[in-house]
């Protein structure tokens, strides 16, 4: 009998174990947070998942009026395929509101590199754990999701993802409001974009691999207008000045 009891207990300090080295989800696990240009915009890239964005500019949403304001900082997480820190620099960003920095400090749990905003080389399990961030966020932006959809939208072999963090404060991001980020330079084809952030209670607010954002060839984004070149508005200065000569002309007569 008392061995039975001393494996009862040896057996549920282990699972006690197991359960403390898994992942820590958030219970509510809110996926508000949208990326797009515009965020839910309808139009997806791989099925009915995935929003495309341009390579220079993106909006974060906070999805749902009712959803509470968030905490500085808010986390902008990206994805380059087959680069690493020594590889890629992530480019500076600016915002409608607020500041935004590459790095910054390491909070929520996660660690990256508080210069170049490098965490590591992305090859399993999802980015939230990947980064290390607690609560944890929405499991579908895994390698297996990424490197699916990269090589479905944009042709490109991911064996791996180089993940860089940027830290936005400021913004006041809360319930149906949008931050633009606007990149100093063009992101690489096939990124992907997600954000984290969390409120006063320590819930964490993230997105999902449906309305993640990623990089294409096309560029993405709003048509931009067209600008006439110089040889074309010199003929069309030209016909203008002939007509009005012409009409003068039948006037005098």
């Amino acid at each position: 009998m008392k061995s039975l009891i001393t494996f009862v207990a040896m057996l549920l300090l282990s699972l006690g174990m197991v359960v403390q080295a898994a992942p820590t989800p958030d219970p509510l696990d809110p996926a508000v947070l949208h990326i797009g240009n515009p965020p839910n915009s309808g139009t997806y890239l791989y099925g009915s998942e995935v929003q495309e964005i341009a390579p220079n500019f993106l909006q974060i949403l906070e999805n749902g009026n009712g959803q509470p304001t968030l905490l500085d900082p808010l986390l902008l997480i990206i994805g380059v395929p087959n680069k690493t820190g020594a590889t890629f620099t992530a480019p500076a960003i600016t915002l409608s509101s607020g500041t935004g920095v590459v790095g910054g400090t390491n909070v929520f749990s996660g660690t990256w590199d508080e210069t170049t905003g490098y965490a590591g080389y992305f090859t399993e399990d999802d980015v939230y754990d990947f980064i290390g961030l607690i609560p944890s966020g929405n499991a579908s932006n895994n390698f297996v999701n990424w490197h699916d959809a990269d090589l479905a939208v944009n042709g490109i072999e991911a064996n791996g993802f180089g993940i860089f963090v940027y830290s936005l404060t400021g913004t006041g991001i809360t319930g149906g409001s949008i931050v633009d980020v606007t990149f100093a330079s063009d992101l690489m084809e096939g990124t992907f974009a997600i954000a984290y952030g969390q409120d006063e209670r320590g819930h964490s607010f993230t997105t999902p691999f449906t309305e993640s954002g990623l990089t294409t060839e096309d560029g993405g984004g709003p048509p931009q207008e067209q600008v006439p070149e110089p040889a074309t508005v010199l003929l069309l200065g030209g016909g203008l000045l002939g007509m009005a000569f012409f009409g003068r002309s039948r006037i005098r007569k």
